[in-house]
This record gives structure tokens, C-alpha cells and sequence, in this order.
């Protein structure tokens, strides 16, 4: 899951007024003014009944999360009214440092005490939490918190037909709702995350699926481009949805597939790329192992594409134990510059605005790099439409929707995602509201 993404104003972040005036006398008690929130809002956490300058712990749990249970805490003092707010108030220590209202969701770390749950959550369930108050070492009042995905009146279809693999997500309304294709990574399947995201935001959103389930190619070699074009033609089909009114998002190889399909598309409106390439690079499997073949192919014929050239560096670190650099191979293969302009995405045939998001530390590709490379090509062909790039220290290969745990990002596995848990943080959140805002002003 984890390697499986501009400020929202006020309608979006969701906050409630501050807590009243605490009454005289009270036991502690947690103050959690709503118990149901998407999972893209700001959710107010705090405590009242304390003594002033009483110290007290907020710990938020999830015990279903992917991969085991999470756990955040952060210590703070009771004000002089006897009360703690989260959003204001930055913590005396804990799992974050800083003011941050969301600190105590998106720092949330292996709980050492919880092994794997079963079964994990995946999107779009509602992310099911648990919220303690602990003061002097013991728990006086826990309270459930659920963060969901899918705001009231999204409604979720599958799609199947010989060349579409899909699953439509449509918001609350009659439309026709403005669409946006959904274009997942190198784990397969659909990105369920976003898609839920967006449509809960006023997007139809359509998951499509172009490897890793049945009736599809098992691994990420010759997949058809194809497949995004049957994605817009199914799309003409449904009164609901506005086929005037389409973007393609992508992340990953996805972003790879979302740039070259929009080559092919006149009537794609704009394009958002999280981790993209500006050329078209060699297949992968899930585990991220390769051949020299192409990703991609166009009428039955693979699209040409980067060779990999593995490097002295590149090699050496298997002598050591994991997590590896995967960006080291891509940084060596680029080095040949005659291969790379051979296999780059003519992006100056895209016809809609184009919005480039990527980690500054990502380990797995030099995805800063790619997207440098491609505003360049569009400026170089006077692109008439919006090309803009957005870069985030402190973030790596894996930025997601807001809010959600960073550190199992970060933690390392087989390949280094980059990043901090900080960064990450930082990133989701402006990256979200830099798509939102994108989105808004090409698709309304």
C-alpha cells in the first residue's frame, strides 16, 4: 500500500469551532467534536477538565492499518482554562513535533506491541481509528474516529468489457460530472485511493486497471496504450459523465502511461503526473524486477524505450543488505542521451495543461529530473497550455492523498522510497490541493 498521490480553504479543511468554556469541577475528558470525517479534512482533537499546566497525552490509533497496527502520541500541558487543543498547541514531545492539527494522524508509527492485522485495510474502506486520552499513565476515555474515504452519495461501479478494466467512482448529483481517468503504478490493480479521493471532491473518477488482475497482462511489459483511449470511448456512453470535460491522472508508471496516452488525445483537457518520466522506460514486474522490453505498446508494436545500463554503483550495493536505490539504475541509463531522446514522451502533442508532482529525495527515479525535462520540451515547442512542476523537499518517490501515516514510507523495504516522515506530510497535503486547484480551473 505504501508503495502504491496550494492551501485547501476552509470549506475543505473541515474544522470546528473550538471547545467551549470547560466546566467547573469536570474529569478529563477528550474533545472530539465530530466522529465521522473525510479523510482529506482537518479533524479538531483536544481534551478539557485538566488542571492548568497538567501534563496529558493524545494517542490515536489504527489497528487495521496495511502491514500492522499504528500508533502516534503527543504530550502537551493543559492551558490555563484546562484544556488541550491539538490544532493550536505544539506538543511538549510524542510522534511529532510542531503545531500541526494533523500531526497526530500523519505521524503515526508501528504500534511494536500489535502484530499484522487481518484484515488490513485498503481503499476506499473508511480508516477506522481509535482516539485515548491518557493522563498519569492510564486511559480515561478512548472514543472511535472514522476518516473516510468516500463522502455521502459516492457511488462505485465495475467496469468490464474485452478492453477496459475499470472501476467508476461517482460523486453525489446527477451530472454530467466532469471525469477523471485514474491511472495507477507499478503494484497493479486499481488506485482505489485517489479515485475515492476525487470523487468525493466532485470528480467522477474511473480506476482503470492495466496489469495485475485477471483478464489483464500479469506483469508490466507490451501493455496496450490502448487501453486509455477504450477508457474514453466507454466514457461517451454514460450521460452522467462529461467527455468534454477529461484529465488523466497518473502516478508512477502510470503518470508514464497517463503523459503518453494524452499524446494520442486531443480531446484530453489536462494531465496530472505524480513521480512521472519524460521517456518511455523498460517494463517492470511487482517486484520491480525487469527485462529489456518495453512498458508499452501502440497497435500491437512495443513503444521504443530507455534500455537500462546498470552501473558500477548500481551493482554495488547488492553486496550489502537491503533497502536498495532503484533511482541509481534510471540516473546510469540516462546517460546516454542519443537512447533517451529516441525514447522520449513527445509531450508537445499534448493538447490540455499539464501539472507535474514529484518528491525532491525520491530514491526509486529521478522523477524531479523527468519533469524538468518535460516543461522544457513543452516551453522549447511553445506549448499554449499551463505546464507547471511542482518539487518537494523532505518527500520522496510515495506521496499520497493528505493526512495519512508517513513514516511506514520511509521505513525501507526492498527498494528506498526516500523521503521524511515530515516531508511527506508537507507534500501530501500541497500536492492534493495543488491537484484540486488544477482540476478546478481546467475542468469547470
Amino acid at each position: 500500500m505504501w508503495t502504491r498521490l496550494l492551501i485547501i480553504g476552509a470549506a475543505l479543511c473541515g474544522c470546528a469551532p473550538p471547545p467551549g468554556p470547560a466546566p467547573a469541577a469536570s474529569a478529563p475528558r477528550l474533545v472530539v467534536p465530530a466522529d465521522t470525517a473525510l479523510v482529506d479534512e482537518r479533524v479538531r482533537v483536544g481534551a478539557e477538565g485538566l488542571r492548568p499546566g497538567e501534563a496529558a497525552a493524545l494517542v490515536v490509533r489504527w489497528p487495521d492499518a496495511p502491514g500492522g497496527a499504528l500508533r502516534s502520541v503527543a504530550w502537551f500541558r493543559a492551558d490555563e482554562h484546562g484544556r488541550i487543543d491539538a490544532s493550536v498547541q505544539a506538543p511538549d514531545s510524542g510522534s511529532y513535533g510542531g503545531r500541526d492539527a494533523m500531526g497526530l494522524f500523519w505521524s503515526m508509527e508501528r504500534d511494536s506491541g500489535s502484530g499484522p492485522s487481518t484484515p488490513s485495510w485498503a481503499p476506499p474502506a473508511p480508516l477506522a481509528h481509535e482516539v485515548e486520552l491518557r493522563v498519569d499513565g492510564r486511559v480515561v476515555e478512548r472514543r472511535p474516529l472514522v476518516r473516510a474515504l468516500l463522502a455521502p452519495g459516492v457511488r462505485r461501479e465495475e467496469v468490464h468489457s474485452d478492453a477496459l478494466t475499470g472501476r467508476l467512482y461517482l460523486p453525489a448529483g446527477r451530472g454530467p460530472h466532469p471525469l477523471v481517468v485514474v491511472l495507477g503504478g507499478s503494484e497493479g490493480g486499481f488506485d482505489d485511493l485517489r479515485a475515492s479521493a476525487l470523487a468525493s471532491r466532485g470528480y467522477a473518477a474511473l480506476a482503470v486497471a492495466y496489469f495485475g488482475l485477471p483478464g489483464l497482462p500479469g506483469e508490466l511489459f507490451a501493455v496496450p496504450v490502448e487501453r486509455v483511449e477504450a477508457a474514453l470511448e466507454w466514457a461517451r456512453t454514460r450521460p452522467e459523465l462529461d467527455a468534454g470535460r477529461v484529465a488523466l491522472l497518473g502516478t508512477s508508471k502510470g503518470a508514464e502511461l497517463a503523459l503518453l496516452a494524452a499524446t494520442r488525445l486531443p480531446g484530453i483537457r489536462a494531465v496530472v503526473a505524480y513521480a512521472p518520466t519524460d521517456a518511455v522506460q523498460q517494463g517492470v514486474t511487482r517486484e520491480g524486477r525487469s527485462r529489456p522490453e518495453s512498458s508499452w505498446s501502440l497497435g500491437g508494436e512495443p513503444v521504443p524505450f530507455l534500455l537500462q545500463r546498470p552501473s558500477a554503483e548500481w551493482e554495488a550495493q547488492f553486496r550489502r543488505a537491503p533497502p536498495y536505490t532503484l533511482r541509481t539504475l534510471y540516473e546510469a541509463s540516462r546517460t546516454d542521451t542519443a537512447a533517451l531522446a529516441r525514447a522520449a514522451i513527445p509531450v508537445e502533442r499534448i493538447r490540455g495543461a499539464v501539472l507535474l508532482l514529484s518528491g525532491a529525495d525520491d530514491q526509486m527515479i529521478p522523477a524531479a529530473e523527468g519533469a524538468e525535462s518535460v516543461v522544457r520540451r513543452l516551453r522549447a515547442h511553445r506549448h499554449p497550455r499551463r505546464a507547471v512542476h511542482l518539487s518537494f523537499s523532505g518527500a520522496g518517490h510515495s506521496i499520497l492523498v493528505p493526512y495519512l501515516p508517513t513514516p511506514p514510507r520511509t521505513a525501507g523495504g526492498f527498494w528506498r522510497a526516500g523521503g521524511t516522515p515530515a516531508g511527506y506530510a508537507r507534500a501530501d497535503r500541497e500536492t492534493w490541493a495543488a491537484v484540486l486547484a488544477f482540476l478546478g480551473r481546467e475542468l469547470r
